[in-house]
């Protein structure tokens, strides 16, 4: 069959048409650059997932991921006051390890962690959780003269106290942080990761930062601030 040269043209122009429609139709609805820096991605589940089946009503079978918590816990904070995980029930609160005679890390990052709380002062919910592992030495009165000290602010900060073994078990499997005895005087006897750790409203670990690096501990504070506002507001 010999198509007409004429109608061979007005199927040209008939594509060209619905082309340029497409394409424009495409560029009215694309997100702005603007539009793609303020969409919030949510932070990561960290630890070990599991995935539950089962199976509903209507014999359609279901996948859901159990995302890895932190199990509960008991200790006492530098006012005798016992502190658990109801007491953090709901809320987003950030831990980290330490000890009061630390020669290395722990001056720098409890530093950090002064800074960290300034910048999110407005953010009622959360609470700072951070936990000795050197208990022979720091007696809660040690405690409370490393708070007067370094002028800590305690309204949503607790230091906590409870025996070694159960706080350095905590730490490495509840936490999943590096804490270990060392021989190395330089380290005073201990150790332990400089991360902080970001836990959710229920108990998931939704980040890991480097508590001795300015630009990490600033973007904790806004990885905070995203999450309360974007997955719980």
């Amino acid at each position: 069959m010999h198509i007409q040269p004429k109608l061979i043209q007005n199927n040209k122009m008939k594509y060209l048409f619905f082309v340029t429609l497409f394409l424009s139709f495409v560029a009215c609805n694309a997100p702005s650059e603007e539009e793609n820096e303020d969409t919030y991605v949510p932070l990561p589940y960290l630890g070990h997932h599991e995935t539950d089946f089962s199976v509903d009503a209507n014999g359609n079978e279901v996948w859901d991921t159990m995302y890895y918590q932190v199990p509960d816990f008991e200790f006492i904070n530098q006012d005798s006051v016992t502190i658990t995980q109801e007491d953090v029930a709901g809320k987003v609160y950030v831990a980290n390890f330490f000890f009061t005679s630390c020669p290395s890390i722990c001056p720098s990052m409890m530093e950090h962690m002064k800074r960290l709380q300034e910048k999110t002062k407005d953010l009622e919910e959360l609470v700072i959780l951070s936990h000795t592992i050197d208990p022979e030495r720091d007696t809660l009165a040690k405690l409370r003269k490393y708070i007067e000290d370094r002028e800590i602010d305690t309204r949503n900060w607790h230091l906590l106290y409870n025996e070694r073994e159960y706080t350095h078990y905590l730490g490495k499997e509840g936490y999943l942080l590096t804490i270990m005895d060392s021989e190395e005087e330089e380290s005073g006897g201990f150790l332990h990761s400089e991360y902080f750790v970001l836990i959710d409203r229920d108990k998931h670990i939704r980040g890991m930062y480097n508590g001795t690096v300015t630009e990490e501990v600033d973007k904790m504070a806004e990885d905070i601030r995203n999450l309360i506002e974007n997955e719980y507001n």
